[in-house]
């Protein structure tokens, strides 16, 4: 309604279920197996053919001999999933495919001192930094039931080309009430209320598309001394100035759907009742920096960089290591850049793409998945 008031481009987000209920915890785990997830197609596709499944495990470490994979070391975890058990496991493998994400694929290779001779692993991490805004409008919203996304508008995608200024997608989120409770900063009898007006409450957030501009490199990720690895990523002057932006677009934007009032999730913020009031204190009087503007982050990419030149990449575009013969890493890890959108039907289709070629390198002929 917002974007049809002010004429910005805007869309429904497409979702991947079959045989939804609309609870609207997907985030959570879906109880009825609607979520398409690889939960219900591609393991059991894989148990079908013949894979076997280890669960309660962790990578632990690869292994090579000369310069080629050779064996992959696993930690037995306890029913929880979160202690090691005491028990060892040991894969023995030509060829090993890394899918642990943008923080534990690089933490992997380097908890195993995969070569990495031009440091590259665990650098150009990348998170579409968010922040968010909350409006409270006339009618119940119900923020916590039925589809966890709905609408998104590219409107500041590409607001200044495509290294320039930040640039963001706007997305409905969900707002469940724990989530947004532990979010907004206000205290007593404020949040009190503040949480009696949630059905009635509307969300909206700003996926900055970080890996673009040249003055920003993303973050890295290192180890700390019991070999888990951690994510050290800064902001600097490129995403203060995209989240001042985004915060008076998705304030203007709330105003126009109708909100009564509009608090950008910042603490220095409180609830405005007009957008000329609300646009005067985001752009004067909220201070840019941490921990002042609530900052979280959406998706993680990038840490093990794809690239044909083995100078600036991990892996080359089809996710095979430079440096390691029958090492392959299949996740959102290998993305040079942040997307500026949803990453999941990238990371598919790439995987996909990706996998097949493996397949036909592996048994000499082209794959036929009908």
């Amino acid at each position: 309604r917002g974007c049809n008031v002010l004429g910005w481009k805007h869309g429904i987000v497409p979702r991947n279920v079959r045989g939804c209920w609309n609870i609207g915890y997907c985030g959570y785990g879906c109880p009825t197996n609607a979520k398409q997830s690889m939960l219900v197609t591609t393991i059991p596709t894989a148990l079908d053919h013949g894979a076997i499944l280890i669960s309660h495990a962790r990578a632990l470490k690869i292994e090579t001999k000369h310069g080629r994979v050779k064996m992959v070391q696993c930690l037995a975890l306890d029913q929880e999933g979160v202690r090691p058990s005491g028990r060892k496991i040991r894969i023995y493998t030509s060829n090993a495919i890394v899918a642990g994400g943008g923080i534990n694929s690089p933490g992997l290779l380097l908890r195993s001192k995969i070569p990495d001779p031009y440091q590259r692993l665990g650098k150009r991490t990348f998170l579409h930094p968010v922040n968010a805004v909350a409006g409270e409008l006339p009618e119940k919203v119900l923020p916590f039931e039925g589809a966890p996304q709905s609408i998104y508008s590219d409107e500041f995608l590409w607001r200044d080309g495509i290294d320039g200024k930040a640039g963001y997608k706007l997305e409905v989120p969900p707002l469940f009430p724990v989530q947004a409770a532990i979010t907004i900063p206000m205290f007593g009898d404020q949040h009190a209320d503040g949480m009696a007006q949630l059905p009635y409450t509307h969300a909206l957030i700003a996926l900055i598309r970080d890996g673009f501009n040249p003055a920003f490199e993303g973050g890295t990720v290192v180890l700390l001394k019991d070999g888990s690895p951690v994510l050290d990523y800064r902001t600097n002057e490129f995403h203060w100035e995209g989240f001042r932006h985004a915060y008076l677009s998705m304030t203007e934007l709330s105003f126009a759907a109708g909100a009564k009032t509009v608090f950008p999730v910042h603490r220095e913020a409180r609830p405005y009742e007009s957008w000329r009031e609300a646009k005067q204190a985001i752009a004067e009087d909220l201070s840019m920096k941490p921990p002042r503007s609530l900052i979280f982050s959406a998706h993680i990419m990038g840490g093990c960089a794809m690239s044909d030149d083995a100078k600036i990449g991990v892996v080359d575009s089809f996710g095979r290591h430079h440096q390691v013969e029958g090492l392959f890493i299949f996740d959102g890890s290998i993305f040079p850049t942040s997307l500026g959108v949803n990453p999941q039907v990238s990371i598919y289709a790439l995987i996909s793409r990706n996998t097949s070629r493996l397949m036909e390198s592996l048994i000499g002929r082209p794959v036929d998945f009908a």
